[in-house]
């Protein structure tokens, strides 16, 4: 059976290796609005992704809805007409129009033709008034996940790839991760660790090497953990908050450490040799596909780490997955108060660097739900503003993310 022509024209597409994809409809309200939000999910970073139409009006809130239940955010977008995009700048134009006439866009950029059937509401109930924008969702994505497939466009792997490479530097040189100046307490009047909320006490416990400045927060604080528990910590690295957290479990608890990094492994499993931790391991996995059995943790923490990861919704769905009932996560990580530009969202180096991967509060909010948690609670933390602008000079990252608790529970059965 030949593939289907839109299948081809992908294809052919992707051969060209474009930087920047306009999707095309009338109103630019729910058509490209969608394959805009899903595209910039799946593209790699240097890939510049945009949407409009010939008669802007306001982004559909069907759109929005259908789009928050796959975890994707574009309530911030809005309605552009084609006057509003650069055409010099355009190389691969995609009209998704059917029975109406696309606009028309000047330029030499390649053209492809996709035509969806309008989903305008129907119906009477919600439901069924986003039932025609589901299905629209739903062939967007394979076509895009189609598209954004193959050497060029193997965007998490890619992500993964950077980050292991740098982290990797980081443990074999004893220098950090989060940017320039996240170690150098040189000329800070507080240790990176007390700026991070740790006491000093906590950060004299542990062995020398352990605490590598890597976090952006102290998930020890609300983790409220108890003796005999068994906690799992998301990115161990050198073992830091693992160590804290098998002395508050005791020797009837125990603590697993995940990192995808073998030299963090290797230098984590050491401190925990020199330091006599008996209660801990340390395992080397991807936290997207948890080396761990089905409701094995009471406490999953985290510090700075999810944020890095390609595909968070997996992280939790896999998070859900390993915690007992009634189990909880207790995370510090990085948070977009606002949606980053694109300049600061496509920059590798600050996507290693613990600022461009950072996700929506609402987004991390609506991925915790669908994974299945309850009593979901983001708390953001704006004292850390002080610390994360020292990890990208220059550039003006805290207008855009903040560090935040993260909080929720695996309901009982």
């Amino acid at each position: 059976m030949d593939a289907p022509e839109w299948m081809k024209q992908a294809e052919e597409l992707r051969a060209k290796r474009p930087r920047h994809i306009l999707f095309l409809c009338v109103a630019n309200s729910a058509r490209s609005q969608m394959a805009e939000g899903i595209a910039r999910s799946l593209a790699p970073p240097e890939v510049r992704i945009s949407s409009a139409g010939s008669a802007p009006s306001r982004v559909n809130p069907h759109s929005i809805a259908a789009l928050k239940e796959i975890g994707i955010d574009i309530s911030g977008h809005s309605s552009k007409g084609t006057d509003a995009i650069d055409s010099a700048s355009v190389d691969a134009v995609i009209t998704l129009c059917a029975e109406e006439v696309c606009p028309v866009f000047l330029g030499k950029a390649t053209r492809l033709h996709w035509g969806l059937p309008d989903p305008a509401p129907h119906g009477t109930s919600v439901s069924a008034s986003l039932d025609g924008f589901r299905a629209v969702r739903d062939e967007l994505r394979k076509r895009l996940g189609f598209l954004f497939s193959g050497s060029w466009f193997e965007k998490a792997d890619a992500i993964r790839d950077a980050v292991r490479d740098q982290y990797a530097r980081v443990a074999e040189s004893n220098s950090c991760g989060c940017g320039p100046s996240c170690c150098d307490s040189n000329e800070m009047s507080v240790t990176p660790a007390e700026a991070l909320g740790y006491s000093v006490e906590q950060a004299g416990s542990v062995p020398e090497g352990s605490n590598m400045g890597l976090g952006c927060g102290n998930p020890q604080t609300i983790a409220k953990l108890k003796t005999g528990e068994v906690v799992l910590d998301l990115g161990s690295g050198g073992g830091f908050d693992s160590f804290l957290a098998s002395r508050q479990v005791g020797a009837s608890g125990h603590v697993i450490g995940v990192d995808m990094t073998p030299e963090m492994l290797t230098k984590a499993r050491r401190n925990a040799a020199l330091g006599g931790y008996h209660n801990v391991e340390f395992r080397l996995g991807e936290i997207e596909n948890l080396p761990v059995a089905n409701d094995t943790a009471d406490v999953i923490i985290s510090n700075c780490v999810i944020n890095l990861s390609p595909d968070k919704p997996r992280v939790f769905a896999e998070s859900f997955r390993v915690l007992k009932p009634g189990g909880r996560l207790a995370i510090s990580d990085v948070v977009a108060t606002a949606e980053l530009p694109e300049e600061i969202r496509r920059d590798l180096a600050l996507y290693t660097g613990c600022v461009a991967g950072a996700s929506l509060i609402s987004e991390i909010e609506s991925m915790l739900s669908r994974a299945g948690f309850e009593q979901v609670r983001v708390t953001p933390k704006d004292e850390s503003k002080s610390f994360i602008r020292e990890w990208a000079p220059g550039k003006p990252v805290t207008d855009y993310v903040v560090s935040a608790t993260i909080e929720a529970i695996k309901p009982r059965k």
